[in-house]
């Protein structure tokens, strides 16, 4: 397992993070919407020894769109993002998948008009999995050219996509994607996240860790014992945490230094 940080997107606060945590975090994952203000600082912190992985753009993208004109202006988006993680020195690039433009989800059994607004969103998210899939399938074969690892993170909300086990085992028909779970995501979509490690096997390769009330994406520290299942595996772990303080990340490398899952820091600037 290695262990990573989200960064703050000012070039100065990416660079006091990458020192205060260097020797207790191996990674830092750039977010794609700041790519170009922090590529010198990236640069930087590889100088330092941290590794790069990258989190491409996801608002207003959908690579699943029944429009072709949108599909093929988000793939594009994509495909530019794929091409700065090469420029930059990333390994990975994580992306999403995008969502439905539907809203309504009631309950199984309500009545026959409940029922056929359901198998409508079912007949919707079907073809855009199948839309995506194909776009997906491109973007891999882009990254394995660009020589970067491509991921598939899970989503929360109901009109996302992927968002249960059944849908990212869908992309397991990609043979060069790989997949990131991310842990706060399937609290919130009532997903048991071990559900995912069963039907991905050997291709999850990251990890987004934080944690949640079920409700709302707070981006909370991880409580140790939810990362236990993938200590001594070969995958990335992303600590994912919003910019407060970086002593946040301290207090988490701590807490599973404390319980085994990490080794206790050398030195480092924090």
């Amino acid at each position: 397992m290695r262990l990573g940080f989200r960064p703050p997107k000012d070039p100065a606060t990416f660079l006091d993070y990458a020192r205060g945590l260097l020797n207790r975090y191996q990674f830092i994952e750039v977010p794609g919407s700041a790519a170009l203000e922090l590529f010198d600082a990236a640069q930087e912190a590889r100088s330092m020894g941290y590794a790069l992985t990258f989190h491409a753009r996801y608002m207003d993208l959908y690579p699943g769109s029944a429009v072709p004109e949108i599909r093929q202006a988000s793939l594009r988006v994509l495909r530019e993002d794929l091409e700065r993680a090469a420029q930059m020195g990333a390994f990975l690039v994580n992306l999403h998948a995008g969502n439905l433009p539907w809203t309504d989800y009631p309950p199984p059994g309500l009545s026959p008009a409940h029922e056929a607004l359901r198998e409508q969103e079912e007949k919707l998210r079907r073809e855009y999995l199948e839309r995506a899939l194909e776009g997906l399938a491109e973007l891999a074969l882009l990254a394995s050219d660009l020589g970067l690892r491509l991921t598939l993170e899970n989503l929360p909300a109901p009109q996302e996509v992927p968002r249960t086990p059944e849908e990212m085992a869908f992309f397991l028909q990609v043979p060069q994607l790989e997949f990131c779970l991310d842990l706060g995501h399937a609290r919130m979509a009532g997903q048991d996240p071990m559900a995912f490690v069963e039907v991905l096997g050997t291709r999850l390769a990251h990890v987004h860790a934080h944690a949640n009330d079920g409700r709302y994406d707070l981006h909370l520290p991880p409580d140790p014992e939810d990362l236990r299942a993938f200590a001594g595996k070969p995958c990335t772990v992303l600590v994912e945490l919003p910019p407060r303080n970086a002593s946040e990340y301290l207090e988490v490398y701590g807490r599973l230094a404390s319980t085994g899952l990490v080794p206790e820091a050398m030195g480092g600037e924090g």
